[in-house]
């Protein structure tokens, strides 16, 4: 139902979560591969092969060192392909 699905969200939304340390570098991991970025409009993240599809973070051949690259690879990719969909 709605409220069931309300519900579920405000559960996930609220879900607490505590960071008690790092793992080892080993541990690490990234994904490799993935849509080609010559094929991705940098400042929108839209598709240059089909309009309206825009990507972001792991799906694309983008790879960096650990230590945090790669998420803020995922936020700010993100955040332009979302900014590039609300604009279009």
């Amino acid at each position: 139902t709605r409220e069931e699905r309300h519900r579920l969200l405000m559960l996930l939304k609220h879900f607490p979560g505590t960071i008690t340390g790092l793992g080892r570098i080993e541990e690490a991991i990234v994904t490799r591969g993935g849509i080609k970025v010559k094929e991705v409009n940098p400042s929108t993240m839209e598709s240059k092969i089909v309009k309206g599809l825009y990507f972001a973070g792991e799906i694309l051949d983008v790879d960096g060192i650990c230590g945090g690259y790669n998420l803020q690879w995922a936020w700010t990719s993100g955040y332009l392909a979302g900014k590039g969909a609300a604009n279009a």
